[in-house]
């Protein structure tokens, strides 16, 4: 299967953002070249398709969480890899597990803060491209642990 593949690049390619160093961008993957067939696949709960969408960005949230706490990192990369986890976990519906609707809600909370810190430690004059800053990961650490321990009973 290509997806565990296609996570290990991007998660090189995340490391590589946040420590401010020049990569070229990895190529889009290419398109499928078919559709599963109709009702091939039995209907997921909205818990299970949560847990499915955070799986498949998993290792980048917790490689980018781990890489704020040993580095200086630019934070307009730290928002633009945590992106798509954040918006899987804002806007789900549907979702009746209170455990994963708190996790969820936590994870986004904890994105929202390294957005807060990297533009506070930045200053009015700094860049958030350019300029590196050391954050404090020790709430997105949690979140990500707290979303990974709620997906694991349900998965």
């Amino acid at each position: 299967m290509r997806r565990p593949a296609l996570v290990a690049a991007a998660a090189l390619a995340a490391l590589a953002v946040l420590a401010g160093c020049g990569t070229e961008p990895a190529p889009a993957p290419p398109p499928a070249t078919s559709a599963p067939a109709p009702g091939a696949a039995p209907a997921q709960t909205p818990e299970e398709v949560v847990c499915a969408d955070y799986t498949d960005s998993q290792s980048v949230v917790r490689q980018t969480a781990e890489a704020i706490e040993r580095m200086p990192v630019l934070p307009a990369g730290v928002a633009v890899l945590l992106l798509g986890a954040r918006q899987v976990a804002a806007t789900t519906s549907g979702v009746a597990d209170p455990e994963i609707v708190a996790a969820q809600t936590e994870l986004v909370a904890a994105i929202d803060d390294l957005d807060a810190q990297g533009r506070a430690l930045l200053g009015p004059d700094g860049n958030a491209a350019q300029d590196a800053v050391r954050i404090d990961a020790a709430r997105i650490l949690a979140a990500v642990t707290e979303i990974e321990r709620a997906c694991g009973a349900t998965v």
